[in-house]
């Protein structure tokens, strides 16, 4: 069993259709929130929405947020910062948010590498568009 919270940040939509997918996938998966930062949305509330879906308690919590450098994952690596219970990882994709959901255990530095590792194997290109460019 997870010993975690998930939250997924991100701009718009994408969080929400992050995690719907991801239960297709696995079915129904519990302790999941997504936070999607909406266009008129300022940092500020975004912040108080971000804490809000992290919670208050003391369990570690797993932010997957979309991209480097937006404003949801520097809302979430300076709430990270302060807070030694929340780890935030950024480029999240849908093999990660799988992974992630499907885990046993603590979020420790164990996991943290596969995360990291299952997001970046995903992503390649197939041999026939390789061979296309090359020509």
């Amino acid at each position: 069993m997870r010993a975690f919270r998930i939250v997924i940040a991100g701009h718009g939509t994408l969080p929400a259709a992050l995690l719907a997918t991801a239960e297709l996938i696995c079915g129904p998966i519990a302790d999941v929130a997504a936070a999607g930062l909406d266009p008129t949305e300022s940092p500020d509330h975004y912040t108080d929405a971000l804490r809000a879906a992290i919670g208050r308690d003391h369990r570690r919590v797993l932010v997957l947020c979309d991209l480097l450098g937006g404003t949801p994952f520097n809302v979430a690596s300076a709430i990270a910062r302060r807070s030694p219970r929340v780890v935030c990882l950024s480029g999240a994709n849908l093999a990660m948010a799988v992974e992630a959901a499907l885990a046993d255990g603590d979020l420790d530095d164990a996991l943290v590498e596969r995360l990291l590792e299952t997001g970046r194997s995903g992503i390649v290109e197939t041999e026939r568009n390789r061979a296309r460019r090359a020509s």
